[in-house]
């Protein structure tokens, strides 16, 4: 296909947006408008043009969808394409700074992920004796929400946590001791990624125009879901390369991460020379279910100006159902879902949206009780997994000596090493850099069997290949692990070991597996390949952008819970809600159906002082725009027929 025959297949406000000169760009592209479309054509279009491909950069947030923009531009192109770049913005950052880290002052770092900071939180903690300090759990929270979106420590609590400004210097002291533990032991966060880079950009031109030489263009996909440490990575790039960027600020819903949806709504004032364009065709969705989307919109204050158009022309109006509770809610989707398998229909066309993951616990139960297959994607992700971060830390410390949160939890999978030895051999090889010379220290140190040093060193040998790597690393360590995890799903949890070891076959070395994975973690479900195969999805809505489905049930959208009672105090959270409802509902293609409950058995939904139904946003709701029925209570309930007339009644034993 050629890029005549790209632009061809493009609306006019797509083709538009594509081929747009070189000129900073915000596209407001509305849901299932085409904007993954979209970047595809603007890329091919700038090869087409002339630019290399490699000085073109896609930032995406997902691994995916980085995976899909790629090779859509190399199907439509061929090889002319080669040497195109898409990436998360940490995978993208982390490639940076691996092209020159003395640039950033990163030469041997390690990268932690979100466990290995609450391990470091939990030491710095413990060192403080107060009582009313709260979690640690809840102070990496803080630090990260401070982090990311650029404000002072005062500043977070105030917003997130008022009752606990009082603490404050405290929970700084913890943050402080952290910082200084990272330091010392050279590692780097997921903030610390981004924020180094983005120091740089800001204070040094050189490093601008060095960067700026090897991305003249940069296009970004999802910019609603940026938040201001991100923003502080692109405005730097948009004094020398171009932006492109591609969003839609009704579907910012990672406000709790520090998203900013200002960054899509002011973009044309924060950036000079920039133009606004809008994709409002809608070709996933029927009229009705974009009706019921427009006028959610329609009803907030902030005015954002969208009014999406059906390509696809009227279909069924979306369903209220009303039940009583989450058991009978749940009971009525699981029947609903087997009439329509009896009557032809894929399980596979069939999604569930749900808040949380403990919120779809009901619909599993229920689905399991009547043999639904399903997915369910918005848990825990594989690399995540307790018996799987087990197998890395081997691979870390292997990758990297002075890991010492990978030792100390690698030495406690042994038999006889608890925590307080592990400490004391963490402390024995403490300065060493090299792998055998940690060994050594060890063997010093104490009476470890050889099977420790033998697993060590059989990955040690292996380490530039990052699947035989992993498989050693799971052979050398399987008894220990099958003890730890005996009455835990070990069956299981041996599965997942082979699906890692697939997933390191895309790497030549261990560090580069090590970070592309705990920069993106995936979940199990993408490496089973559950699009080919016949199974519900139940998801949670933050998983589902991007997603749809023929038929999409949109669960519990009721009082209390849209907006959630927690969001009430903060008119800024209330807009976010309002903005998960949308992404749900416009997940929809030909069937939305929406369930509201009377009660829930596990959770209160009112807080003193709120009234929940007030705020509900479905109150004002016009009759037109869905269809009802309710079940539960008095729903169906024929006339009472009359008593039968009276008659003799014998009770007691028959006689002879």
């Amino acid at each position: 296909m050629t890029i005549d025959d790209l632009l061809l297949e493009l609306n006019e406000s797509q083709r538009a947006a594509a081929t747009l000169p070189s000129q900073h760009a915000m596209v407001i592209a509305g849901a299932g408008c085409g904007k993954t479309k979209t970047i595809v054509a603007r890329a091919a279009y700038l090869i087409s043009k002339g630019v290399p491909p490699q000085r073109i950069q896609i930032l995406t947030f997902t691994r995916r969808s980085a995976s899909e923009v790629v090779h859509r531009v190399r199907s439509h192109l061929g090889d002319t394409a080669k040497g195109l770049q898409a990436s998360t913005f940490h995978s993208w950052c982390m490639n940076v700074i691996r092209m020159a880290p003395e640039a950033f002052g990163c030469q041997g770092f390690s990268v932690i992920d979100r466990e290995d900071q609450m391990q470091m939180f939990k030491l710095a903690r413990g060192n403080i004796k107060d009582k009313d300090l709260p979690k640690s759990k809840e102070i990496l929270d803080f630090y990260s929400y401070a982090r990311n979106t650029k404000q002072s420590l005062g500043a977070t609590l105030q917003k997130v946590a008022p009752e606990l400004e009082s603490q404050k210097a405290v929970i700084a002291e913890v943050m402080k001791s952290y910082e200084a533990k990272k330091r010392e032991r050279r590692y780097l966060d997921y903030d610390d990624i981004l924020d180094v880079v983005a120091q740089r950009l800001s204070n040094s031109p050189e490093t601008r125009d060095w960067l700026s030489k090897h991305f003249e263009f940069v296009l970004v996909d999802e910019m609603q879901d940026t938040n201001p440490l991100q923003w502080s990575l692109l405005e730097p790039l948009s004094h020398q390369s171009i932006l492109f960027c591609v969003g839609d600020d009704a579907q910012s819903i990672y406000g709790f991460r520090g998203a900013d949806f200002q960054n899509v709504h002011s973009f044309t004032e924060r950036v000079p020379n920039s133009i606004l364009l809008k994709l409002e065709e809608n070709y996933r969705s029927t009229q009705p279910i974009l009706d019921i989307s427009n006028w959610l919109l329609a009803q907030s204050s902030l005015g954002y100006d969208k009014n999406l158009r059906s390509m696809r022309g009227d279909g069924n109006k979306p369903a209220l159902m009303r039940f009583e509770n989450e058991w009978e809610e749940a009971t009525w989707i699981s029947e609903d879902l087997l009439k329509r398998h009896d009557s032809g229909a894929e399980w596979r066309d069939h999604m569930i949206l749900v808040r949380t993951g403990f919120a779809g616990r009901t619909l599993e139960t229920s689905f399991l009780a009547r043999n639904i297959p399903y997915t369910f994607i918005g848990g825990l992700k594989l690399l995540e997994s307790a018996h799987i971060r087990d197998v890395l830390s081997l691979l870390r410390l292997v990758a990297n000596p002075t890991d010492d949160l990978a030792w100390a939890r690698f030495l406690t999978l042994w038999p006889g090493i608890g925590e307080r030895t592990a400490s004391r051999c963490v402390t024995a090889i403490a300065g060493q850099t090299r792998i055998e010379e940690c060994v050594s220290a060890l063997q010093r140190e104490t009476r470890l069997g050889p099977a420790i040093f033998d697993a060590i060193t059989r990955v040690e040998q292996v380490k530039l290949q990052a699947s035989q790597a992993f498989a050693k690393a799971v052979e050398s360590l399987e008894p220990s692990l099958e003890e730890k995890y005996k009455n835990q799903d070990w069956d299981k949890r041996k599965r997942d070991f082979l699906l890692v070891e697939k997933l390191a076959e895309r790497h030549t070395s261990i560090l580069s597996f090590i970070e592309d994975y705990m920069l993106d973690p995936v979940y199990t479900s993408e490496v089973e390949g559950v699009d080919s195969t016949d199974r519900v999805t139940l998801i949670t809505i933050h998983s589902a952008k991007g997603a749809e489905s023929p038929v999409c049930y949109v669960v519990d959208v009721s009082p209390g819970s849209y907006p959630s009672v927690r969001s009430m105090s903060d008119p800024e959270e209330v807009e976010e809600e309002r903005r998960v409802l949308y992404v749900a509902l416009t997940r929809a293609k030909d069937e939305l159906i929406i369930t509201r409950r009377s009660a829930s058995s596990w959770a209160k939904w009112s807080f003193p002082g709120k009234n929940n139904d007030d705020a509900y946003f479905f109150n004002n709701l016009p009759i037109k725009l869905v269809t009802q029925g309710k079940l539960g209570g008095k729903r169906h309930q024929p006339p009472t027929p009359p008593p039968p007339a009276a008659g003799p009644i014998h009770v007691g034993i028959q006689w002879d």
